[in-house]
């Protein structure tokens, strides 16, 4: 891992990016006519976002730098790098900061699995071995783990039986090939493995790529001083990756974090950039996007590579096409869960996909593992709308034709978001408004379309004019106190409004449009 301080954020900041309840609220009183199709009426939400869709979700870790065990609910990592499910789905989390490996149970029990959380390089039983710093952890196909320990400049291996022992490296940093008590790392990275338990190092500050067979020989794959070059073996060059990954054609991908690319070498040990041309936040086609810090990189099921890109604060993916785009993330440091474009994190590290092609990932800054999920939201109505009126449960919209006449009725209407439930009273009658109904009766108004004036009949003395606008929102006010009258519209502006009109008797309520 990449020696940055971690970024600091203040309370301000923290506040800012903090997730809301939703704040809902609807245009109130509505008026409608049967048999007239309705505006509809959408909601107007000024708190927190309703995700619906995949998006992310906080998984394990409070946020808070720590080192608890437990329900999942409670547990504190401090700093983990990487994490990575065991042929038992268990996700064992590279608890950097705690010198310590954890195991988290499919059940969602936060386990100790290796490590005292004293800085050490002790080997022996798994609750007595000492890390310094470790950074990764695979699994073999006998069911040994083997762990990227970065400042002892060691691989370290954890066998069946439990005892950990030091499978590469002398842990003096430096650059040797050879037998595994006789090679040398400097400070390597992360480690992957392929199915036929090799070993292969992204070797930080050697610019290199390692391999280890089972038999514990280290070799070069690729890479040679700090550069950035493209070739075959030692002709290529990198600066300082941080990860690497296999993809089913049996390729290493690296992540090339000083660079800020994405290489591959395959069988031959040809290196080639796949993506990245540059520092910077650019999406599109693969060598002219650009990306910050990318820390490491993983292959789902399908082909796409998906990338840690911890200087922007989010999740990038290339797709089998070669084009980048980005997966999750807004860029601005934070914490938010939410849909993946609206969520937000503080330097993620790494990927893992779990059985069902589920993404983890591992939150550096935030002290957590966060995993992609399924946010279903529903808006909900209570009591039901009136007949020909409709509801939708995922935008909040009411629509439709009224076919019956309903008194004014109060509807509440809710909807959730991880952090909490908005409700909102809407009000809604159904009469008889239409202009010809209105013509033939003991009042008339016309013209409805209108320009600028409104002629008023009345077979009673009109006391009390109020006109809303669709918003529920008081336009005007009249006391004309006549049977007949006009209203002036010409400074109204053009949509539609309501009239409330109220005699000594009754209370009516049209509708108008302005034009």
């Amino acid at each position: 891992m990449q020696k940055n301080h971690l970024l600091i954020i203040s309370l301000f900041q923290l506040l800012l990016v903090q997730a809301q309840v939703p704040n809902i609220s609807y245009a109130t009183p509505n008026v409608f006519s049967v048999n007239e199709p309705i505006t509809p009426l959408l909601p107007v939400n000024t708190g927190g976002n309703i995700p619906n869709g995949l998006g992310i979700t906080s998984y394990v870790g409070t946020g808070i730098q720590g080192d608890i065990i437990g329900d999942i609910s409670i547990a504190q990592f401090n700093l983990p790098t990487t994490s990575n499910f065991d042929s038992n789905n268990n996700l064992l989390v590279v608890d950097r900061g705690n010198h310590k490996i954890k195991k988290i149970s499919p059940s969602g029990d936060v386990l100790p699995f290796l490590g005292t959380g004293v800085m050490g390089s002790l080997d022996g039983p798994s609750n007595v071995a000492t890390f310094n710093f470790p950074t990764s952890i695979v699994e073999d196909s006998n069911g040994n783990f083997f762990i990227c320990d970065q400042s002892n400049h060691r691989i370290r291996k954890l066998d069946t039986n439990g005892m950990v022992t030091t499978f590469a490296g002398n842990g003096i940093g430096g650059f040797q090939d050879g037998a595994g008590n006789i090679a040398k790392f400097y400070y390597p990275d992360e480690i992957a493995i392929d199915n036929a338990d090799n070993i292969y190092v992204a070797d930080y500050y050697n610019n290199r790529i390692r391999k280890i067979t089972p038999a514990g020989i280290v070799s070069t794959v690729a890479g040679s001083t700090l550069g950035d070059a493209d070739g075959i073996g030692n002709l290529a060059k990198f600066k300082w990756p941080t990860g690497v990954c296999l993809d089913s054609w049996g390729n290493i991908i690296v992540t090339d974090y000083g660079n800020h690319k994405i290489k591959k070498i395959d069988s031959n040990g040809h290196v080639t950039t796949i993506a990245g041309s540059g520092m910077g936040d650019v999406n599109g086609s693969a060598l002219l996007a650009k990306f910050k810090e990318p820390l490491i990189s993983k292959v789902d099921s399908f082909g796409n590579l998906f990338i840690a890109d911890f200087g922007n604060h989010k999740i990038k993916k290339i797709d089998t096409f070669g084009n980048v785009t980005t997966f999750s993330g807004t860029g601005i440091v934070g914490n938010n869960d939410n849909e993946l474009l609206l969520s937000t994190f503080n330097q993620p590290s790494a990927i893992t996909f779990n059985v069902n092609g589920e993404m983890y990932i591992t939150d550096y800054g935030n002290h957590k593992i966060r995993k992609t999920t399924y946010y279903d939201f529903d808006y909900s109505i209570v009591p039901n709308l009136p007949n020909g009126l409709n509801f939708n449960i995922d935008t909040g919209e009411i629509s439709g034709i009224p076919t019956t006449i309903s008194p004014m009725t109060d509807y509440t209407i809710s909807v959730s978001n991880p952090f909490g439930t908005s409700s909102f009273v809407i009000s809604i009658e159904v009469g008889t408004l239409t202009t010809a109904t209105f013509e033939n009766s003991q009042m008339q108004l016309y013209p409805n379309p209108i320009q600028d004036f409104l002629n008023v009949r009345s077979s009673e003395i009109i006391r009390n004019i109020t006109i809303y606008n669709t918003l529920g929102q008081e336009v005007k006010k009249l006391i004309p106190n006549q049977e007949n009258f006009q209203i002036d519209f010409s400074t109204i502006e053009k949509g539609i409004y309501f009239l409330k009109m109220e005699s000594n008797d009754t209370t009516t309520v049209c509708k108008i449009v302005k034009e």
